[in-house]
């Protein structure tokens, strides 16, 4: 009887082991795919849609705009009425119903790690992200699907998961979606897009300067 329990014992750690080294591989794959393909990318601008659930209000909100991002992680989410998201490597700044916000992302772990997460997407290098986040991947139709939970701390009171998409054609971001635990979310969707053209570096600039 102990025999059969030690084999059974052994069986099930084999398969662990299994399951654990096939879901390291999966991230790894990604990963090396999606650095190959951004080797030589310098810039991104594409069109993107923004939908939000606010428990708060009955509907979903939607809005659209223009994407602009520009190594080493400068980044513009500039909606059509005149709003936008601004994120360098230093700064987030929002612009909402014509009153502008300025935060160093430094002293906001939120806004630090929603920077860290787009670059990450964009020149995919994941290596920070995963001293936060539990990250895993997984091929689906013709796309790459990252999932991140947030392991304990601030970033984990906000945000219960993090879903990104990613087209298998170019290892391009499709889809970025930020959950929380009262079931709100953010959720952005991104097309037509066009690399390494020229970005006015202008676009980044800090207004209160």
């Amino acid at each position: 009887m102990k025999f059969k329990k030690s084999i059974t014992f052994v069986a099930l750690m084999l398969m662990a082991s299994t399951l654990f080294f096939a879901q390291e591989s999966a991230l790894e794959q990604f990963e090396q795919e999606l650095k190959k393909e951004n080797t030589e990318l310098s810039t991104i601008k594409c069109l993107f849609t923004q939908s939000r659930m606010v428990s708060v209000l009955a509907d979903e909100v939607n809005k659209k705009g223009q994407f602009y991002f520009q190594i080493p992680g400068n980044m513009l989410l500039s909606f059509d009425d005149g709003d936008y998201i601004k994120m360098t490597p230093s700064r987030f700044e929002i612009k909402n119903a014509g009153k502008v916000n300025t935060t160093k992302v430094d002293s906001n772990p939120m806004l630090r790690n929603l920077s860290s997460i787009l670059s990450a997407c964009m020149v995919g290098d994941f290596s920070q992200i995963s001293k936060g986040f539990t990250v895993k991947a997984e091929s689906i139709s013709g796309e790459w699907v990252v999932e991140m939970i947030p392991r304990r701390g601030k970033s984990a009171s906000k945000v219960s998961k993090i879903l990104v998409h990613f087209d298998k054609k170019d290892m391009s971001l499709n889809l970025l979606r930020m959950e929380e635990e009262s079931g709100d979310y953010t959720e952005y969707k991104f097309y037509n897009k066009q690399f390494n053209t020229e970005i006015e570096s202008t676009l980044f600039a800090d207004v209160s300067e």
